[in-house]
């Protein structure tokens, strides 16, 4: 009977659910990185004005959240970045992908974008690199410059050419959670954290809240902080 009911809520699920297909998938070498370019139809990109995520199904009443990081409006393509560096339902769906696959997608929250001019501090660990990578592309340098610190883990290796266009993006690696936290912690504490007019911290759960908790007790935030965990 409950299996009957899950393939019934499944099934109306997916109803309300897009389609879009698999184009290309590239994996970093020495990194759990997987650049995928979707052919979306029917998405009107030339709207995008905060950052999206795309509600992916990623097995049987299972849906995870992605980040569009880079689009073309005119070819009806974005590419999303996923790490699949955690056990979980999206890394095992991510490492089977390939191109010519379908995927049923909707519309999840949307981060909104700084509503004031000023530095931006941003704090991340791999599986949200995305999401930085698209509030990089949606907003101006000249009016919001971006101090972004990614945490990995100590043997993921990040391409020269990523490094080389991203140079606001710094990479701390770390061997276990709590050290990386604490290093992440450290690395704000190197910034002149008064200057910041916003915060944004994304990433896994536990690290997105004990980041935020810290940052909110510091006498010298006075941005307001804004949290996105994910699930992998």
């Amino acid at each position: 009977m409950v299996n009957i009911l899950k393939k019934a809520a499944s099934g109306l699920l997916e109803r309300m659910l897009n389609s879009a297909t698999v184009i290309a998938v590239r994996v970093w070498p020495e990194a759990d990185m997987h650049e995928v370019d979707l052919y979306l139809p029917d998405v009107d990109m030339d709207s995008w004005d905060s950052i999206k995520r795309l509600k992916c199904k990623v097995d049987e009443l299972e849906y995870r959240d992605y980040t569009p990081v880079l689009w073309n409006s005119e070819m009806s393509v974005c590419t999303m970045f996923i790490d699949s560096g955690h056990a979980g339902a999206g890394s095992r769906w991510v490492r089977a992908l390939k191109t010519g696959d379908q995927i049923l997608f909707g519309a999840a929250h949307a981060a909104a974008l700084p509503s004031t001019k000023g530095p931006v501090l941003c704090l991340a660990d791999a599986s949200a690199l995305g999401h930085f990578l698209a509030l990089k592309q949606l907003t101006d340098r000249s009016e919001h410059p971006m101090d972004v610190a990614v945490l990995l883990h100590g043997d993921y290796e990040i391409p020269e050419i990523f490094k080389a266009e991203n140079p606001e993006f710094c990479f701390i690696k770390s061997s276990g959670r709590t050290e990386g936290i604490d290093m992440m912690e450290q690395w704000c504490h190197n910034k002149a954290l008064t200057e910041y007019n916003s915060i944004y911290i994304a990433g896994n759960v536990s690290m997105t809240k004990a980041l935020k908790s810290k940052l909110k007790s510091n006498p010298k935030v006075h941005a307001r902080i804004k949290g996105y965990g994910f699930w992998s």
